[in-house]
């Protein structure tokens, strides 16, 4: 498919005005354009419509940047959404970051971790140190989900969440939904001291950085 923002005749770093500006300015000329006659008029009809697919492209791409740079790279909303429970909103900001990175990783672990999907989590987390060797948050919430996740055996239960602050519902990471973990994965973090060092490693340690 032709590049949406050649059909605009811009670059993909001009800013969103101008982008609005230029595409009114060509619906409007190839809007009367394709009222004349013969093959000017078909031409001008065919340049409509493919400047109407590239502008849905466009448009989405500058709500996309909006939410970017609303985000800012402060994390603490996530943080906060996660801690009331609402993994879907805290999956929308982290749907709408396009550079991903350490952070990024280890936030969408947490998330993958409060809904139980244990090896998800657990690759998150590898990509966050893939990004940065020397963060040593990265890596003991690594060592300690890693103990927990092969000795599920030495792990009571872990009690049912409170429903009322779970908001439900599978994350769109990567365009795919992670699958349900086994029973005795899914309970595999309870209260015991394991689960504890890693609940205190997974959800606390956020709120420092």
């Amino acid at each position: 498919m032709k590049d949406p923002y050649a059909v605009l005749g811009l670059s993909r770093d001009t800013d969103p005005e101008t982008l609005r500006a230029k595409y009114k300015e060509l619906h409007d000329l190839y809007g009367e354009q394709r009222f004349k006659s013969g093959e000017e008029g078909n031409e001008g009809a065919r340049k409509l419509q493919e400047l109407e697919e590239a502008w849905v492209l466009i448009s989405a791409n500058i709500e996309k940047d909006t939410k970017t740079e609303a985000f800012g790279g402060d994390y603490s909303k996530v943080d906060e959404l996660i801690r009331t429970g609402k993994y879907n909103e805290a999956q929308d900001i982290l749907d709408s970051i396009t550079e991903r990175k350490g952070e990024w990783h280890y936030m969408q672990a947490i998330v993958f971790y409060k809904r139980e999907w244990l090896s998800e989590a657990k690759t998150q987390l590898e990509m966050a140190i893939q990004d940065d060797p020397s963060n040593s948050k990265y890596k003991e919430s690594l060592a300690k989900l890693k103990m927990a996740i092969d000795n599920p055996a030495q792990i009571q239960n872990r009690p049912q969440q409170d429903q009322s602050t779970n908001y439900g519902g599978a994350p769109n990471y990567g365009g795919s939904t992670p699958p349900p973990q086994q029973d005795n994965m899914s309970n595999c973090l309870s209260t015991c001291c394991c689960a504890y060092c890693l609940t205190d490693c997974l959800c606390s340690a956020m709120r420092c950085c």
